[in-house]
């Protein structure tokens, strides 16, 4: 890789050097035209993690590490404890490895399949040729990439990719006249589209005009900065004997993987080569991230470990308590020495307390491996597999394609596809992000006079929150402006104004026609724009690297200011009479994020002047005095434009005396080459080039200001209406103003008016001086506190009017200081959406961090499309990269990339909500079944003297988890969709559950594991009995063979594979043609396998037959359909009285879905609760409230509707009883039914309210009323309110009866199916039908009317479900 006689040219203990190893060796230095002193690194380059050698030990250290892969540790102990002969139950052959060994190796498959991608790539990259300049031949000789070095003269043409960093030392240009420029595309770099500007060194450039005067050059040397990964930096010096230093900038770079356009050719030098260049560098990767559901995979193997050790431990109790009763008489246990000349038995002459001691220790080992399958083995591989395809899926969903850009959906991180289901937090960026980051021209203020007619979609937004009308001038000025802009077809421009064009000319006066002409001439010549010129149709198209300075420029050609060149230093403008005006350029000051301006000084004949655009904040305290009464109309337009969500820049120049200038120019060229202080200006110090920059920039005169409007993305306010539909919280943080940014937001649906949604403002710049952190707190606790009493008097937090947080970057300066982070925190959990303005990126970092750590509970997503977002990104649990106008860089940085913000709602609401489902069954199933069929054994040691006699066939074991149960839940796991994407869409709701982490976690996990333990012990023990004494002895016809352990292991092993698999049947939704073949190809292979193993002596000389014979017994047959229906009919069961008294919101919306409910339109849905989601540093709890209903015809109505085939069953039925009730009696059911922990209530009591005894709801005592008729029915919110989806007691709840045993079977239509369903679905009919009656039908116009005015208010909190 490098020249091992010569010392390194990094410094020692790179990449982390200290001080010292700086200060040792503080430059690169490299040599021109001569040998190198140092050593470099060639331009071979490998991305790759593995080589053919480094494969296996570093994919074993990944595959076995302890925290990242704890089942393959586990395993692969359990395989080591199988060797040890006391121990083992599988004759010291580890069978264990062939299954891990299998798990493993697909693993590897993937792995290598990825890095064989890699090498493939790298190859190419290396292949690739250039021409090297050879010293000896003196021509350029065609060359690999990876045979150039650092110091190499390289010959690139154009549209080439350049092969290494390399200084730009002279061009071939299109031009007679030399100027040193060139073109470059760094697309492949950074994302972006248009070209940039590049320089060669002025020292060179006219030195080499062909090959061969490269050596023409002489010797010299390079100092710069050793490698980092700063694209847009570089500092160094370029040194030729005999000539001055000259200083290289960026500018004078071109870097690796970058496109050579617009010249003929360029001659340069390597100074970078492979792992060095800056691309390779910024190929950093992102940091891991682990799902919620993996980390918590983690914790629940330890703990199912401890339940193993458990059970071994009362198994090794057992064997010690059953050895030390019986052993001492068992006389066919004992046996004799051989050798012994007294014959004497062994087993009379030991301590036997002490050896059956030992015994038990070495027990609760032999139990361990025999039910080490506790832990599956197959976890891993099939979670691997599932991700995989779920990422398939996502990639190829059409509906999250962009024709347009030809862009579809990447997924960068297949680990985190469950976590999409389970967002809380959305943090995203504005431009590009949320708007198009396509700038049109759209108004601009001059002197004092405003331009520009219409108004956006973001003003029109402003005029809603206010609750005024648009004005019908406006309006029509709009439509003005959209038919000007067709007319015209001018890019980038949408403006309408005939006035500007009469003030022009000098129709007002003299005075505004100057100011106006000044104002376009700044537009047009202070940009980084680069004009690109097409030699056939003879156009001019604009590169940008700013979307803003496109739009500006492409603004002033629009009236008639065209830039159409920049040559050898002169910028060329044509103007509207044909005439073309020429200007040198004397000095470019370019914007950067802290100056937040840009300045040209121009020279147009003997007139020097400097022309500034800039944001208000920088620009207004550099202006020159005297101009009050302008400021003021200029600040009152840009405000006005602001409320519209257009972006303003300042306008400002000044006239520069000659000789003044002449002087700082002097200065500034002798600051801007001296490295240290171009290093000061990298690290923020205080250096003379901001100060010289800072004596230039002042005394301006105002102009005037522009506006530019960045439009919504299409979709986006429908997508954030649903995403706070489905209880996430959104944050939007921008670097705009305040109004900006509310207007922005309400154009979102983010915000509404103040009528819906109460707006706390926090605006440090309006504070004033004075605002410190003690008011700030002051604030927050003022809100908190206000809040709290409202939901107090209001007695529910649904009924409070919502809150929404906008605070700008000082004030969250001071909000980040821990005195006062709590009471930010406490408050933002108050509010529905939360506006950040003019935050810087760090800032943006720093709110998702502070969320993400002290909050318990939350599940963060950060969305962004340029660099400055990547922080953000990469410090939320999720990243979401669009691949917009800004780069490549958020995406690079990513998990997931996207081309649209509205592409998020299906993202997250389908496909994260259904793999969260899919990843959460999938892995509660796969420790199920291992459960049931480990812990069988167990049961059965019961039987055998606690002896840890294993019953199974060894192959059967290890065929468990690859070939019987394996294929059907990894099914499930890519196709299952409990409700179809359309329901999804229309009832955001149902992702509420993946925030409240409902489907996994420690309860419901544990009550898998419950249901598997209790059905192990069936399993077990049932056949014991079924089988015993089922065959006749030999003098009444039969064989005379009594059933052996291997008969009732065999009966045992393949109850545990059908009651498993039909237990993921239930838990099934849907049912594709291939999924029920594999599922029976699962179940039929065991009974293939088990006749197949059992038939040949050689492969199970223990079971040799015994399934042959098996099969032949009548009572194998009738205890297989016994106990597969008397533990699928509790499934069954329980899934009815789950549809029955805890519907879930998917429930009744498979039923509509099913049976086509599109009449029942009467179903009023509230939207979600908050998640519990907990500060870590708690100040104080809201209190709780919960509303109840004491309507009891609306709950009689409800539980008519639910009537279902309890009614068939229990006495006079619940249909009956609710039908028949009073309203205490009502309501106290309810609270049972419903798990209020409030109301206490005897078992006696209600036992006699859910079966209707004498003091019951159909008791004599508490007498009958009529039912009632349809005109009592008013109220047409019944169904919402029975049906308490959202009640934390209910299924998918983290809190209390959710969690239930067997809360896993939790399921739809699968098997319980049309026979509840149509119960369910006629009773509901015929409720809705009567409702539909009378007052009934005037309520439901009502509630029609109520929904439709409240959605277009705004009421986000609260939607109707139409039917």
């Amino acid at each position: 890789m490098s020249q091992p006689d010569l010392p390194p040219s990094l410094p020692s203990n790179w990449p982390n050097p200290t001080a010292e190893d700086l200060d040792e060796r503080p430059l690169r230095k490299i040599t021109i035209n001569g040998s190198q002193r140092y050593s470099f690194i060639t331009n071979f380059i490998t991305t790759s993690k593995y080589t053919s050698y480094t494969f296996l030990p570093k994919f074993l250290a990944q595959s076995f590490h302890p925290r990242k892969k704890m089942a393959n540790v586990y395993f692969f102990i359990i395989s080591c404890m199988q060797c040890i002969p006391i121990i083992t139950n599988t004759h010291g052959i580890p069978t264990v490895l062939m299954p891990l060994s299998f798990v493993i190796i697909v693993d590897g498959i993937f792995a290598a399949l990825e890095d064989l991608a890699r090498h493939k790539a790298d190859a190419d990259a290396n292949a690739s040729k250039t021409k090297k300049y050879d010293k000896t031949m003196g021509f350029f000789e065609e060359v690999d990439w990876a045979s150039i070095g650092v110091g190499d003269f390289v010959k690139i043409s154009n549209r080439e990719v350049i092969p290494a960093d390399v200084v730009i030392l002279a061009v071939k240009e299109k031009t007679q006249i030399p100027e040193g420029r060139v073109y470059v595309e760094t697309k492949s770099l950074d994302g972006e589209t248009n070209l940039k500007m590049r320089r060669a060194l002025k020292c060179t450039m006219d030195q080499i005009k062909e090959d061969g005067d490269v050596v023409k050059c002489g010797h010299g040397e390079v100092e710069m900065e050793h490698p980092n990964k700063l694209i847009d930096s570089f500092k160094g010096t370029f040194t030729l004997s005999g000539a001055e230093k000259e200083v290289i900038d960026p500018n004078n770079v071109l870097l690796r993987g970058c496109t050579l356009r617009n010249v003929d050719w360029a001659i340069t030098m390597v100074v970078n080569t492979g792992l060095d260049t800056k691309i390779m560098m910024s190929n950093s990767e992102s940091p891991v991230k682990l799902s919620s559901l993996e980390q918590r995979i983690n914790v629940e193997i330890k703990r199912i470990v401890f339940y193993l050790a458990a059970v071994c431990f009362l198994g090794a109790i057992g064997s010690f308590t059953w050895k030390n009763k019986h052993m001492l008489n068992a006389w066919y246990l004992k046996w004799t020495d051989a050798d012994a000349d007294d014959s004497q038995d062994i087993l009379t002459d030991y301590n036997a307390t002490g050896e059956f001691l030992l015994s038990a220790i070495v027990q609760f080992f032999y139990y361990f491996l025999l039910m080490a399958n506790f832990v599956p083995v197959s976890l891993y591989v099939s979670m691997s597999t599932v991700k995989f395809f779920q990422a398939k899926f996502i990639e190829d969903d059409l509906e999250l394609y962009h024709a347009e850009t030809d862009t579809p959906t990447k997924v960068r991180t297949m680990a985190l596809n469950e976590e999409l289901g389970q967002i809380s937090h959305v943090f995203s960026d504005k431009t590009g992000t949320l708007t198009c980051n396509i700038m049109d021209f759209r108004k601009c203020t001059v002197n004092g006079i405003s331009y520009g007619k219409g108004i956006t979609e973001i003003g029109k937004a402003a005029f809603q929150l206010q609750g005024d009308a648009i004005p019908d001038d406006i309006l029509a000025g709009e439509e003005m402006s959209r038919e000007h802009a067709e007319m015209h077809k001018q890019p980038h421009v949408n403006f309408y104004d005939q006035a500007i064009r009469f003030d022009l000319v000098g129709a007002k006066t003299e005075e505004q026609a100057t100011a106006l002409q000044d104002f376009f001439t700044v537009l047009a010549l202070c940009h980084s724009v680069i004009p690109e010129h097409d030699e056939e149709t003879g156009e001019v198209k604009f590169s940008a690297s700013s979307p803003d300075d496109e739009a500006l420029v492409c603004g002033a050609k629009f009236f008639g200011f065209d830039f159409i060149d920049r040559k050898q230093g002169n910028a060329t403008l044509k103007l509207s009479t044909g005439e073309e005006k020429t200007y040198k350029i004397m000095e470019m000051i370019e914007f950067n994020s802290d100056r937040k301006r840009m300045s040209v000084v121009v020279k147009k004949d003997d007139c020097i002047e400097l022309y500034s655009k800039g944001a208000d904040t920088v620009m207004i305290p550099r202006l020159k005095g005297n101009q009050e009464k302008l400021l003021a109309d200029t600040c009152e337009h840009m405000t006005d434009y602001a409320k519209e969500g257009l972006r303003t820049l300042m306008i400002c120049k000044r006239t520069l005396d000659p000789e003044w200038f002449e002087r700082w120019h002097e200065k500034f060229k002798e600051a801007s080459t001296n490295l240290a202080e171009i290093e000061k200006r990298l690290m923020g110090k205080r250096n003379k080039i901001d100060l010289l920059a800072e004596d230039l920039e002042k005394d301006l005169m105002l102009l005037g200001a522009s506006a530019i409007e960045d439009k919504l993305q299409d979709g986006v306010p429908g997508c954030i209406a649903d995403l706070a539909k489905a209880g996430i919280k959104i944050w939007v943080l921008t670097g705009d103003k305040v109004e900006t940014a509310i207007n922005i937001a309400v154009a979102c649906r983010l915000l509404h008016s103040e009528e819906f949604m109460q707006q706390v403002i926090i605006c440090a710049e309006d504070e004033g001086k004075d605002f410190k952190k003690e008011k700030l707190k002051e604030k927050l606790v003022e809100n908190i506190r206000e809040f709290e009493k409202d939901v107090k008097e209001a007695g529910s937090i649904d009924l409070v009017k919502p809150r929404a947080l906008i605070i700008d970057g000082p004030a969250l300066i001071l909000a980040m200081d821990p005195d006062i982070q709590p009471y930010l925190l406490r408050f933002t959990q108050c509010c529905k959406a939360v506006v950040g303005c003019r935050v810087s990126p760090d800032q943006k970092r720093q709110m998702v961090n502070m969320v993400k750590t002290k909050i318990d509970g939350v599940k963060t997503l950060a969305i962004g499309d340029g660099a400055n977002d990547v922080a953000m990104i990469q410090a939320a649990h999720v990243g979401i990269g669009i691949s917009g106008q800004e780069g490549m860089q958020a995406v690079n940085a990513s998990d997931y990339a996207i081309a649209q913000f509205k592409f998020l709602r299906r993202l997250l609401l389908i496909h994260g909500r259904w793999n969260y489902r899919r990843m959460s069954r999938l892995v509660c199933y796969i420790f199920y079944k291992n459960i049931v069929m480990a812990i069988v054994q167990f049961w059965y040691a019961f039987q055998t003297g606690f002896s840890g006699q294993k019953f199974y066939f060894e192959g059967g074991i290890q065929l468990y988890n690859i070939a019987y149960t394996c294929f059907p839940i990894m099914l499930l796991g890519v196709f299952d969709q409990d409700v179809e994407e359309k329901i999804i869409l229309m009832y955001p709701q149902l992702y509420n559950n993946g925030i409240r982490d409902a489907f996994f976690n420690s309860k419901v996990f544990f009550n898998w594991i419950l249901a598997g333990t209790i059905e192990s012990m069936v399993i077990s023990i049932f056949p014991l009995y079924a089988l015993d004494n089922t065959s006749k002895p030999q003098v009444q016809g039969g064989d005379g063979l009594m059933p052996s352990l291997w008969m009732y292991g065999a009966t045992s092993f393949t109850l545990v594979v059908l009651v498993t698999n039909f237990k993921l049947l239930m838990n099934q939704y849907t049912f594709p043609w291939f999924s029920i073949v594999v599922w029976l190809l699962s179940v039929g292979s065991w009974f293939l396998s088990a006749w197949g193993m059992t038939s040949i002596l050689f492969i199970d000389f223990d079971g040799f037959k015994v399934y042959v014979e098996l099969m032949k017994n009548q009572s194998y047959w009738l205890c297989l359909l016994v106990v597969c229906v008397a533990l699928g009919g509790r499934d069954f069961f329980y899934k009815g009285y789950q549809r029955a008294f805890h519907p879930q919101l998917h429930h009744v919306l498979q039923e509509m879905n099913k049976f086509d409910l599109a009449e029942l339109d009467n179903l009023q849905i509230p939207l979600p609760p908050a998640p519990h989601m907990y500060m870590k540093e708690r100040l104080e709890d809201l209190p709780e409230h919960i509303k109840e209903s004491e309507n009891v015809e609306l709950l009689q109505i409800v539980r008519r509707a639910t009537r279902t085939a309890s009614d068939l069953f229990l006495p006079k039925g619940l249909g009956h009883a609710y039908e028949h009730s009073d309203l205490q009696t009502v309501i106290e059911e309810r609270n049972i039914v419903l798990g209020r922990s409030a109301v206490k209530t005897s078992k006696k009591r209600m036992s006699q309210i859910m079966f209707g005894g004498k003091a019951g709801p159909a008791g004599a005592q508490s007498g009958f009323h009529e039912r009632p008729t349809p005109g009592k029915i008013t109220n047409k919110k019944s169904f919402g309110e029975g049906l308490d989806f959202w009640d934390d007691d209910s299924e998918g709840s983290d809190e209390e009866d959710d969690k239930k045993p067997a809360a896993e079977e939790e399921s739809g239509l699968s098997l319980v199916g049309s026979f509840l369903s149509g119960l369910f679905v006629a009773n509901l009919k015929d409720a809705a039908e009567r409702t539909k009656e009378g007052e009934g039908r005037t309520a439901s116009k009502s509630g029609a009317s109520n929904r439709s005015q409240s959605t277009d208010e705004g009421d986000s909190w609260r939607f109707s479900m139409g039917f």
